[in-house]
């Protein structure tokens, strides 16, 4: 805790354990049954708690996947901070492709998300939020890309978004594919970096 902060109550850390608990339920949910098909009681059900409890915490479907965003924001924040751990640039951005990669892949993780962005598309809140997260990681992406020794013609914005969208692409496509098929396209987008990023030798 940073000094000046106050720190939360029990009641505070029980109610924020509480609708982390409901916005994880709601996930199972739109993940087994979409988010249309899900209802309110169906959330309520699989958190087991009760509608009304349900209502004190979110007013509907939309709110809890706002809070979703916020939740993967915090993943994506680890992730982040993971691939922060290598040597050079190349491997920090090799070690970001392999973690988020893994993360987009799971089968849960790529309903989820096209679930969530056909929701999007219809609610300017939902966009906003998950633009936000996705310019975090381009962010991330292009201050990897200023490492000395990555060379390439194109801005570090131009190649972060080609980037982006080749791993969050070929993540998406194997979701439910094997182990092994998802170990050989995780292997073959790390070979490609070096070409797509003409990787300088010394």
């Amino acid at each position: 805790m940073k000094k000046g902060e106050k720190s939360l109550t029990k009641r505070e850390l029980s109610t924020i354990e509480r609708r982390k608990h409901i916005v994880e339920a709601a996930a199972v949910c739109f993940v087994e049954q979409g988010f249309h098909q899900s209802s309110m009681r169906d959330v309520a059900k699989q958190a087991q708690v009760s509608l009304g409890n349900l209502y004190n915490h979110f007013d509907s479907k939309t709110d809890l996947i706002a809070e979703i965003a916020g939740l993967e924001a915090d993943d994506l924040a680890g992730i982040f901070d993971l691939s922060q751990k290598a040597v050079s640039g190349f491997e920090s951005l090799g070690a970001f492709v392999a973690v988020y990669f893994d993360y987009i892949s799971k089968p849960e993780n790529a309903v989820l998300a096209a679930e969530i962005t056909a929701e999007a598309m219809r609610s300017p809140e939902l966009v906003e939020k998950f633009t936000a997260n996705r310019n975090r990681n381009l962010d991330a992406i292009e201050v990897l890309l200023t490492s000395d020794d990555m060379v390439f013609p194109e801005t570090g914005q131009v190649m972060a978004e080609i980037l982006l969208d080749l791993i969050e692409s070929t993540a998406t496509r194997v979701a439910f594919e094997s182990e092994q098929t998802k170990a050989s396209a995780r292997s073959g987008l790390r070979s490609i970096l070096g070409r797509l990023l003409n990787i300088r030798k010394g």
